[in-house]
């Protein structure tokens, strides 16, 4: 049980969240922190108590996505981070890359089998840009 690959869950849309959560649970995830905002990491992460893997909604309108991503990796960067988002032709993917975001996964083009690749991936240490 401790081998569970721990995940954090950043969405503002609850049902996307409440299902995904879901999702990883039962296929043997273990979801530590389920969060609405950014904003509430700071709040909530502990250094004796991290996720393996941070799964973090971005907006491209959203200014504070890149200041959170920035304060997380900064803060604790062995976390691993996927960016989901619907906004594909957007998003800053040098930027994101450069700051060690470890993939992004298109919400419109992911089925639960690219979700589960793309963690397996992320945790064993690759990229994973859907």
């Amino acid at each position: 049980m401790s081998n569970m690959i721990r995940i954090m869950v950043v969405d503002d849309h609850d049902l996307y969240r409440e299902v995904l959560t879901d999702f990883l649970e039962r296929n043997g995830f273990k979801v530590t922190h389920s969060l609405k905002a950014g904003a509430g990491m700071e709040e909530s992460l502990q250094p004796d108590d991290l996720p393996d893997i941070a799964i973090i909604s971005f907006k491209t309108s959203k200014i504070g996505n890149m200041t959170h991503l920035r304060w997380l990796k900064n803060s604790f960067p062995s976390v691993r981070v996927l960016i989901t988002t619907l906004f594909n032709d957007k998003i800053p993917m040098e930027e994101l890359k450069q700051l060690g975001i470890n993939g992004v996964i298109i919400k419109s083009n992911a089925d639960t089998q690219q979700i589960m690749k793309a963690l397996r991936l992320v945790q064993d240490g690759h990229s994973y840009y859907n």
